[in-house]
């Protein structure tokens, strides 16, 4: 039951969460301590488990566990992109061939369509937009052709995109910074932390959700003991969803590294500041290349996000410095460049760009190395683990089955110099697109 690591302590609140009114978490504990399934963290992949299990099994009593509070956690913490990119073909099965992207996409494409339907039929109030233009563009030669590569392959996919000159991207967002741009993969913009707080606070009767709840040790065979800073529980079977954190349990240590990212948020702009940020109300910039910057136009700030440290937060004055510059190199002309927040989110990434999924002993379920579009990625996966362990079959858990898990990864000292030499080199590739 050896817990060797703990969930991050953030330097800095969720700009996002900050956003919104103050949440009292859920912390009240009932006397009822054995459950027929505990679900190990609370981000978007948890949150589908333990609804799907509510759907598939009711009258079933299920406890969703989180050590933070929800909209704090790396779930609140990233840019509000609902994608549809399809992973890395290694991740991809044999069997799939040429439809290995077609196939992955196909699952995420269903992870949004259900978030929307949960977001209409609960009323969820996380400015879901569809309509807004989401761009990845560039501000390199390099980048240039990286995204005409990228636009062959839509085509190939059977999916139609549209071209941004530079005169687009200066009308929309009113920079001359970027060369050319085409439409992503993005099917909807969100504000992240309210999504998450509003699918938690729509959960189905039958699933007890305790924040702030702290799981320190899991025994190994079922039924589990689940030890925790709240008292210790029982259940005939556990649902490990907590992503990068599943290492406390022993689970994945040699297959996924964390993965700092960091956003800003500007103050609140006035008029004159916005019409600065281009003539369109709204807009999402992803970058050339993996390593580049995000941004967003929304609620009437700038949103902006890039940089990338190995396991282990930078300062956050370092952070807010290097924020500022790539905001300032992309807008000269604005009368500030001052943020309000500055925060930093923590994520799994694995080699080959594939998930932990499935169950990996009897009554032992885990879905975790989420890279990347994890809202969308998260909740088809956490509501397809939550049909595995029940039996239910479709041709998309067949399909999530069949994908190849994550690449071993060699042990401390050689991964962590092989994954911040690789940063450097990805940062010095991206060069401007950062």
């Amino acid at each position: 039951m050896t817990i060797r690591e703990k969930a991050p302590a953030y330097a800095a609140p969720s700009g996002w969460n900050a956003l919104l009114p103050k949440r009292i978490a859920r912390e009240r504990v009932s006397s009822e301590r054995r459950f027929r399934s505990v679900v190990v963290g609370a981000g978007y992949t948890g949150l589908a488990v333990a609804r799907r299990l509510a759907e598939l099994a009711p009258g079933e009593e299920i406890l969703l566990l989180d050590a933070a509070a929800i909209g704090d956690g790396a779930s609140g913490r990233n840019s509000g992109y609902l994608l549809i990119n399809p992973g890395e073909p290694s991740a991809g099965a044999a069997g799939f061939a040429g439809e290995w992207a077609i196939r992955q996409m196909a699952l995420v494409q269903a992870g949004v369509d259900w978030l929307r339907e949960l977001v209409v039929t609960n009323a969820i109030a996380c400015n879901w937009q569809e309509a807004v233009p989401a761009i990845t563009a560039a501000a390199t030669p390099r980048g240039q052709s990286s995204i005409g590569r990228t636009r062959e392959r839509y085509e190939a996919w059977g999916i139609a995109t549209r071209d941004y000159s530079a005169a687009d991207m200066r009308h929309i967002a009113g920079t001359a910074y970027y060369r050319y741009g085409i439409q992503s993969l993005t099917r909807a913009l969100v504000q992240p932390a309210a999504l998450h707080r509003g699918l938690a606070d729509h959960l189905p009767t039958g699933v007890t959700l305790l924040e702030n709840t702290t799981v320190r040790g899991l025994s190994k065979t079922t039924p589990f003991k689940i030890e925790t800073s709240r008292g210790d529980f029982v259940a005939d079977r556990v649902f490990v969803t907590n992503n990068l954190h599943a290492r406390v349990f022993g689970i994945g240590c040699d297959r996924m590294v964390g993965i700092y990212t960091y956003g800003a948020f500007t103050p609140e702009l006035d008029r004159h500041q916005l019409a600065l940020l281009g003539e369109m109300p709204e807009w999402g910039i992803l970058p050339a290349h993996r390593m580049g910057t995000t941004m967003r136009k929304t609620m009437g700030r700038l949103l902006i996000r890039s940089g990338d440290s190995y396991e282990r937060e930078r300062d956050p004055s370092a952070v807010r410095a290097m924020l500022t510059a790539l905001y300032r190199n992309r807008f000269p002309s604005m009368r500030t460049h001052e943020f309000e927040h500055v925060w930093g989110g923590l994520t799994a990434v694995t080699h080959n760009g594939a998930f932990l999924f499935g169950e990996i002993r009897p009554g032992l379920f885990v879905s975790a190395g989420c890279g990347g579009a994890g809202v969308t990625r998260g909740t088809i996966q956490g509501k397809l683990l939550a049909e595995l362990a029940c039996g239910v079959p479709s041709q998309l858990l067949s399909d999530r089955l069949a994908q190849n898990g994550p690449d071993w990864l060699p042990p401390e000292p050689i991964r962590g110099a092989g994954a911040k030499l690789q940063i450097a080199w990805e940062q010095w590739i991206a060069g401007a697109e950062r």
